[in-house]
């Protein structure tokens, strides 16, 4: 039989092994429901030469989404012009007291991400959630090597035709017809001047555009209330039902008017005595035949 010292230390054994396989079981558990709607963890600044856009829908009650934007609009000016601006900004109730708002902001590339996470937490410390993100990035490399290419052509002919402009033997008409060359390369270089001027102020500033909607709207429709929008549905088919039989009446009223009017003479005492008259002039020409 084995002793009380021997019994303790196999149920201490016993009792590490369960909390041992305890705890690899909630290391493996899937992630509960509320974190499904965390931001992606990727870092789209690591591709160089794509413009990134990134867009925000965040669902909170309908009271909280005037506090939040005002935050993230704080958060942005604090940083200054030089790495944030504000370039949009929308507050909106409708009709059924549905409550949305937007707020558009250009950020330097290398802040952009953090910028976002921390709205995303703004959202979530007053009870709303993330519903949606969406990142798309444009890739300007092409764009920027052809225009490269391009004014190394350009500068190469400009360098050519000026070198025979310096011909002092060059006669009139060849002179205008290079310098009209020389004028339309220079107009050329411009525009792929101003292409890759263009291309780089995509890539020094990240538009991000946060997009709020109110509990009024129902999860999964975008901030809309499909209820609403049947209701709605609902009096504009009854008014253009009412508009119809306005028009209808509007136009066969003024004849059945004059069809009573006709019936009203023809029953008065005028409209008896009229019939009576031409109801007796066939007798009356019958007895003279």
């Amino acid at each position: 039989m084995p002793s009380r010292s021997t019994r303790l230390t196999s149920l201490t054994i016993a009792l590490a092994l369960c909390a041992s396989c305890s705890q690899k079981e909630q290391e493996s558990a899937p992630r509960r429901a509320e974190d499904v709607h965390e931001s992606p963890n990727v870092s789209p600044t690591a591709a160089p030469g794509v413009a990134w856009r990134y867009a925000y829908d965040f669902q909170l009650p309908d009271d909280a989404i005037e506090g939040v934007q005002e935050t993230h609009a704080s958060e942005c000016e604090s940083l200054g012009p030089a790495r944030c601006r504000i370039t949009g900004l929308r507050y909106s109730v409708t009709n059924d007291n549905t409550v949305s708002a937007m707020l558009e902001v250009k950020l330097a590339p290398e802040i952009a991400r953090s910028f976002g996470k921390q709205a995303t937490a703004d959202v979530r410390k007053v009870g709303g959630r993330l519903s949606n993100t969406e990142l798309t990035g444009e890739d300007t490399e092409p764009a920027v090597s052809q225009a490269m290419r391009g004014q190394s052509d350009i500068n190469s002919r400009i360098q050519e035709i000026q070198k025979q402009l310096s011909n002092r033997s060059l006669k009139d008409s060849e002179r205008a017809e290079l310098q009209s060359q020389l004028d339309d390369l220079k107009s050329q270089l411009a525009g792929t001047k101003a292409a890759v001027a263009e291309v780089q102020q995509k890539l020094a500033s990240t538009p991000m555009t946060f997009n709020y909607y109110g509990k009024g709207g129902i999860s999964g429709f975008a901030g809309r209330n499909p209820v609403m929008d049947a209701a709605r549905s609902f009096v504009g088919s009854l008014v253009t039902m009412v508009t119809f039989v306005l028009q209808v009446l509007a136009l066969l009223l003024p004849w059945a008017l004059l069809l009573f009017l006709i019936y009203l003479l023809a029953r008065s005492r005028v409209g008896r005595a009229i019939g009576r008259f031409f109801a007796r002039r066939p007798n009356a020409e019958d007895e003279e035949a």
